[in-house]
């Protein structure tokens, strides 16, 4: 993207849930963890390793 004063190289924005309309918008970097890796589940409990 070119504009006025500054040039944009990358921009990221979207994810899973809303992917194709980042792209449509121009994002060249999506987030797409939930489609990769499934739902986190809040309810496990922390791990603590000190």
């Amino acid at each position: 993207m070119n504009y006025h004063n500054f040039d944009i190289e990358y921009l990221s924005m979207g994810m899973t849930d809303d992917y194709e309309v980042a792209i449509e918008e121009g994002a060249n970097i999506i987030r797409i963890g939930t489609g990769i890796f499934g739902e986190r589940d809040y309810n496990k409990e922390e791990v603590n390793n000190e």
